[in-house]
């Protein structure tokens, strides 16, 4: 059986939807200040004992506008890279960005998104988040709100 327990930042926002169903799974999560992203793991080995699990950094983002604009507003972009270098610098094998939003259900559907919210249109969305993937190799990963904890359980039971 796979233990752990997931880190939560404390400058991320409490996301009540994603925590309980960290609480209905009974997996003890805490609050803390992560270096890098908004969820990782410190799991248990017989061997090794509590450590920390660099190897999946989860970032989530409330909707698409807020995806907008940490990638393209030039100084929220540069943080958004700084805070996946980070990542990388801890060992991160895995950097995901966890996206709510409940019309769209894939990357590839940006390219017909549009929203009254920015000015900034899904096809250069599309374009930006996938050259983001190929030259820094994090993955954007795009699932209904009420579902982004269960994605997150599954990818930290996935490793």
């Amino acid at each position: 059986m796979n233990k752990f327990i997931i880190l939560t930042d404390t400058r991320q926002q409490k996301e009540q939807h994603i925590l309980e169903v960290f609480d209905n799974a009974s997996i003890l999560h805490f609050r803390t200040t992560l270096s890098s992203a908004d969820y990782m793991v410190i799991r248990y080995n017989p061997i090794k004992g509590f450590y920390k699990d660099y190897s999946i950094l989860v970032d989530t983002k409330k909707n698409l506008e807020e995806v907008a604009n940490n990638l393209c507003n030039s100084k929220e972009h540069e943080r958004i890279r700084r805070e996946i270098a980070k990542g990388k610098e801890l060992g991160a094998k895995q950097f995901i960005f966890l996206i709510g939003d409940d019309k769209i259900n894939c990357v590839d559907d940006l390219k017909k998104w549009d929203s009254k919210r920015t000015k900034v249109k899904g096809s250069t969305l599309f374009k930006i988040m996938n050259t983001m993937q190929k030259k820094y190799g994090i993955k954007f990963i795009i699932c209904k709100k009420k579902d982004m904890g269960k994605y997150i359980l599954k990818l930290f039971k996935k490793e």
